[in-house]
This record gives C-alpha cells, structure tokens and sequence, in this order.
C-alpha cells in the first residue's frame, strides 16, 4: 500500500476529497473518475460499518482514489477494523482530552509508536503483499496510515497545540459546524471568534510539522480554505452533491 494521499501532501499539492456516505461501491467507482485525490468513507453519520467498509476500499483501489474513513467512535475494534481491511488514513471525531488521542494512537499505530494489534489481513493481502518480515510490515503501515483527529469541540480547541505535538499524529480535520455549535455559536462561522479558532488551528499544525484539513460545502470554501492554509480540503457528501447536481439540472432544463 503506497499512501498517495500522504505523497500529495508532502508535495503541496493541495488534494480535495469528499465525504461518502451512500455505501454504493458504483458511485465510489464514479469518485474514482472525476478527479478527487481521496474519499472519507463515513462510518459515523453514515450506516456503514466495517464490512461495507471493505467493499468500498476496494472500489477506491480499483479506480485510483485514496480511501479514508471517518471512525465511529474511539475505541479499539473501531479503530482496527477499519485499518485492517485496508482504509488508509482514519477522520475521529469528538476528541476532548490528550489520553483519548494518545489512545488512538495505541490503537492506529504499531509499536514503537503505539500498542496497534498485528494480524494478516486485507491490508496486507494476509501477509502475501511482499511487505516482508512483521516488523518490516509494521514500519510499512506506520509510514502510510494517516491519522487526523477532529478538532470540533471546544475542548480539544483549547489543547490544539499539545494534540498536534503527540507522536504518531499526522494532522488535524476540522469540523466547522460541531465546532461552532461547541463554541456556542452554531454556524456561525464568520464570528471574529470562530476565524480566530481556525487561525490557531493552522498555527498549530504547521508549527508541529503536521497537516491541517478542513470541510466545506462550497466549491468558494475550498479556494477559501487553501487561502487560509488548510493543506487539504473535503468536499461536501456524495449524496449532497448528487442531489445538488440533478437540482440544478432539472432546474435549468425546466426553467
């Protein structure tokens, strides 16, 4: 498994992905074709689970886009079901406390830098991929699995730059709407105070060597985020996006 979402980062080269929620391995296919750099398989707003997971990892592989997933929550078999059937980066969310990301880390990253239990699966094509011995196996999946905490509550805003400092962290997401909401103030995102969360946010990240990524459901957003110096930006949801397109189709052609 090479990480080419990993590799665009460490280029600059600014990948746009989106979020996907449908669990259709045909629309993943379709992803694969329209030029995004990867695809957020949501496994908490979403019914998927880690079988359906699979499928659709396999569909990212086939058509040449970077499989990510958003976790359903932070704990162990969460964690490692979805990086044992191949996921390459993972999205947490509700991160409030440094012992909840240290925790992840144990559970996403093998030893030395974290507790991640070793097992022949998918990932590895069940240790016939050629990766080598275990612990050169390790190594491997420690240099291309990406893991991003979500900084989208008020509490891991305010510990941002002792989260970021954590070993085995490659980067921040950024939840703009639970955010808001933890800070008091939903959707309100031109606040002085909710841009000056986002500034501290970028701060912290690139002071750490780490990337920073952001969600927005404007294609004016992703220009904005990049401005900013948001390293990667997601895109809106298939679904949304797929009814936003056969709106403004219909309504071009019945108006």
């Amino acid at each position: 498994m090479e990480n080419t979402l990993k590799q665009k980062l460490a280029a600059g080269a600014q990948p746009i992905g989106t979020f996907f929620d449908t669990a259709s391995v045909s629309l993943m296919e379709c992803l694969g074709r329209t030029g995004l750099d990867f695809a957020i398989i949501d496994n908490e707003h979403s019914p998927i689970e880690a079988e359906t997971t699979a499928a659709l990892v396999r569909a990212a592989e086939l058509s040449g886009i970077c499989p990510l997933a958003r976790v359903r929550e932070i704990s162990r078999p969460a964690v490692l079901k979805l990086l044992d059937v191949g996921v390459q980066g993972l999205i947490v969310p509700n991160v409030k406390t440094l012992e909840q990301v240290q925790e992840l880390v144990n559970y996403a990253k093998y030893y030395p830098i974290g507790q991640r239990g070793f097992c022949p699966s998918r990932k590895d094509g069940w240790g016939f991929d050629g990766l080598g011995s275990v612990p050169e196996t390790m190594r491997h999946f420690n240099g291309e699995t990406l893991l991003f905490p979500q900084c989208e509550t008020a509490e891991a805003l305010d510990i941002i730059e002792d989260i970021c400092a954590v070993d085995g962290v490659d980067g921040i997401f950024v939840g703009p709407f639970d955010l808001s909401i933890s800070m008091g103030m939903p959707g309100q995102f031109d606040a002085p105070e909710f841009q000056a969360a986002i500034t501290r946010i970028v701060a912290a990240c690139h002071a750490a060597g780490k990337y920073c990524m952001f969600f927005t459901g404007t294609a004016d957003g992703v220009v904005d985020g990049f401005r900013r110096g948001f390293d990667a930006m997601a895109y809106g949801l298939d679904a949304a996006v797929l009814v936003q397109a056969y709106r403004n189709i219909l309504a071009k052609v019945r108006g």
